[in-house]
């Protein structure tokens, strides 16, 4: 997996490239908790070049909003794909994380 940093205002967006999966998953991992470690208030992760992610990706994405929630720091989606969106909401994580269809969206 590929990971590239931009700031947006506040938010600390994550541009992923590959699959967020049980492989990929020590990389992100550690990364989304640098930030968490340094109290960024808001992580968003860019997943235009994600295709595909599994159980162990949804498990990260909701231990890192728990985290965050603590501090009230926030982390959220863009550019999500349709299958995984249908994911995601299979396992109701749209009912509490902020999913953005695009950066104007974002404030």
């Amino acid at each position: 997996m590929n990971i590239q940093y931009r700031e947006m205002g506040m938010h600390k967006i994550l541009g992923l490239h590959g699959d967020v999966d049980y492989f990929s998953m020590s990389e992100l991992k550690n990364v989304i908790f640098k930030l968490i470690n340094e109290k960024i208030p808001s992580i968003i992760l860019d997943m235009r070049d994600v295709e595909y992610m599994d159980s162990s990706g949804i498990g990260l994405i909701v231990t890192a909003h728990k985290a965050m929630h603590a501090y009230n720091g926030t982390i959220g989606l863009i550019n999500v794909h349709e299958d995984i969106m249908l994911l995601l909401k299979l396992a109701t994580v749209d009912s509490f994380l902020k999913i953005y269809n695009n950066e104007d969206d974002i404030k």
